[in-house]
Order: structure tokens, then C-alpha cells, then sequence
């Protein structure tokens, strides 16, 4: 049962939620944010701050963020549907698998396969290294958004052994929005709306935003407003912008509902990773005193995204924000406190 203390009444959960909420934002300088609480017995959406310090948009229920690597999720449960459809197989080499790519220069990428990309076991090397944030940040829109980032990474080291580590990298989900794209034979952004946008009923979910939308939150850090960087993003590793309820519908279809994936694929997804038990294939796995969780985290310049869902409890937690925080604090560990206590 999900209760919030004693309290019955609903706007008291409301209340003590956004108390959390607004307190957060002001102690982390945040410019806004969203909270979403969704279970059984309660389902609460509270918001904080503003989108756009242009006017001093504020934030509402209905406020598009960029997410980051919560985009993740996105992209394994596509190519797990490829998975499925026998269209791939997760021992393929991935060689053979984007054998238009050069990867000879990229450490390891010839001898990974499939299943080493989704779970970060591939040793491939970032590609967001320093040079790429020299040119991200000097001219965000004209970098490319395909397997040529990958360039890169070469004659990067390897972080390790293929298979015998755990290095998180976003190489990998370049590498894995290639070749879903390659595999379904059109680009990534159809992909996903074919496979997993349309399918959980995410209409207010985009592959990267165009910067003329007025639902957009804007990010913020020291340098001012760096959301272009963020809605240029459409590559595997991190390429949505959406609400705090689309992911919600997100997270029940694809953990609760069994709607974008079989129940035994979704049970491949949360088993942990031989090499680090807090990875799964494309999902984060963490246990509390309320029980197992999964989901993702996303942090970018101007943007964080905290995603969690408690299975044996069928509960959702989501957390968007427009900064970035000064503590390593996580809001939705408050959250869980305030929601589940008995």
C-alpha cells in the first residue's frame, strides 16, 4: 500500500511533497523542476521555479525537459524489441553489426559484442572527451549525430578487458542507436517513435527539441542558458526531451505493463551485470530499505533527470530539473522516505 505517513487526505501528501520539492530547488540553486509520485494508491505531480528566466516562464506539469541518459532506456528497449524480433542477437560482434563504421582506430570496438555495449562492459572509450567539448561548446548544431562521433574516441585506451569490467561509457549507446537505425533501415528518431514513443503513448516526447518551443525548459550554469547543446543531442546515449509524465507512461510500459517487451525480456534488462551488480542492460539496479529499484539518472550541463521505479511496490518516482546541483544529494532518496514510510 503507498501511504505518505499518517495522513490520509491527498492534499496533505500534495503539500508535504511540494515542501520537499521547493526546499530542494532553493538549497541546490536550481532554476525549476518537477516531481512526479505515481503508484497504486497515489498519483501527485508538484512543480517548482521557472523554465525560461526570459520572463520567468514557470515550470507546469506540461514542461518538456532534456533528460540525458535516462534517454538510455529509450534506446535498449528498442534494441531489445530488435532482440526479440531475431533481427539481432546480443553475442554478435559488433563488427558485423555496423560494418559501415571505421572503428579500427577505436579501442576494443572491434572484438565487443552486442550485450558488452548495453551493459558498459566493452571498454570502448568515451567520446566525450576534451575535445569534443571544445567543439560541443563552440558550435553544439553542427557536430554530428551518427556513428561519427565515435572519431572521438580514437586512439583513446581502452578502460579495460571486453567482457571483464564495468566502465560506464556513452560510446556504447552511440554505437547501439546505429546500429537499431542500420537493423530497422531508418533513422534513429523513427525508431524510437515506432517502437517505444508511440507504443507507450508519449506524445509530448521528441528526439532532440527545436529551440523555438515555448514547452521547452531552458538549462542553466554559470555560462547562461547551454540548452542548445542539449537539444541538439539525438544520438542513442541520451536523445529525448519530454515531461516527467511521459516518462511516467514510460516506466509502466515498459517494467509494469510488459507493453514495449515480454516479461522474460524485461527480466534480461534488471538482472544485474557480472561485472558491476548495479547495471543491467540499459537500466541502473539499486536496492534500499523500501526495496529494489530501477530506472536511470541523466546529468548534463543544464539538465538532470532522476527516474526510478520500485517494482514490488509498482510505484514511480521522477525528478526533472533545468540545473544542475551543488550536493550529491538525491532528491528521490527524500522522496521515497516521505512516500513509503509506514
Amino acid at each position: 500500500m503507498l501511504l505518505l505517513g499518517s495522513a490520509a487526505p491527498s492534499a496533505h501528501a500534495a503539500d508535504r511533497l511540494q515542501r520537499l520539492l521547493d526546499r530542494f530547488i532553493a538549497e541546490e540553486e536550481l532554476d525549476g523542476g518537477v516531481l512526479l509520485v505515481s503508484g497504486p494508491d497515489l498519483r501527485r505531480v508538484v512543480v517548482s521555479g521557472i523554465a525560461d528566466r526570459r520572463g520567468e516562464r514557470p515550470v507546469t506539469e506540461e514542461t518538456r525537459f532534456y533528460v540525458a541518459s535516462v534517454g538510455k532506456m529509450a534506446t535498449a528497449a528498442a534494441v531489445m524489441q530488435q532482440v526479440e524480433e531475431g533481427l539481432l542477437s546480443l553475442d554478435r560482434p559488433v563488427r558485423e553489426l555496423a560494418p559501415d563504421l571505421p572503428l579500427g582506430k577505436v579501442a576494443n570496438a572491434n572484438r565487443a559484442r552486442l550485450v558488452h555495449l548495453l551493459d558498459h562492459s566493452s571498454g570502448i572509450p568515451d567520446y566525450i572527451t576534451d575535445a569534443y567539448e571544445e567543439d560541443e561548446a563552440a558550435k553544439p548544431e553542427r557536430l554530428p549525430r551518427s556513428g561519427a562521433l565515435l572519431a572521438y574516441a580514437a586512439g583513446e585506451e581502452a578502460t579495460g578487458p571486453v567482457g571483464g569490467h564495468y566502465e560506464y561509457s556513452n560510446s556504447n549507446y552511440v554505437l547501439l542507436r546505429h546500429i537499431a537505425a542500420l537493423r530497422d533501415g531508418v533513422p534513429f528518431a523513427q525508431v524510437l517513435r515506432s517502437r517505444v514513443l508511440e507504443r507507450a503513448g508519449m506524445g509530448s516526447t521528441t528526439v532532440g527539441a527545436d529551440p523555438r518551443d515555448r514547452s521547452l525548459a531552458h538549462g542553466y550554469t554559470e555560462e547562461g542558458d547551454v540548452s542548445r547543446r542539449s537539444w541538439a543531442a539525438t544520438t542513442g546515449d541520451g536523445p529525448l526531451v519530454t515531461t516527467a509524465g511521459d516518462l511516467e507512461r514510460f516506466v509502466f510500459a515498459l517494467f509494469r505493463d510488459n507493453r514495449l517487451l515480454k516479461p522474460e525480456t524485461v527480466r534480461r534488462m534488471m538482472t544485474p551485470s557480472e561485472n558491476e551488480e548495479g547495471q543491467g542492460l540499459g537500466v541502473a539496479l539499486s536496492k534500499d530499505r523500501w526495496g529494489r529499484s530501477v530506472g536511470h539518472d541523466g546529468r548534463y550541463d543544464g539538465f538532470e533527470a532522476d527516474v526510478r521505479y520500485y517494482p514490488g511496490r509498482r510505484t514511480a518516482l521522477i525528478f526533472l530539473t533545468n540545473g544542475n546541483q551543488q550536493s550529491d544529494e538525491a532528491l528521490l532518496d527524500a522522496v521515497a522516505e516521505e512516500v513509503f514510510r509506514r
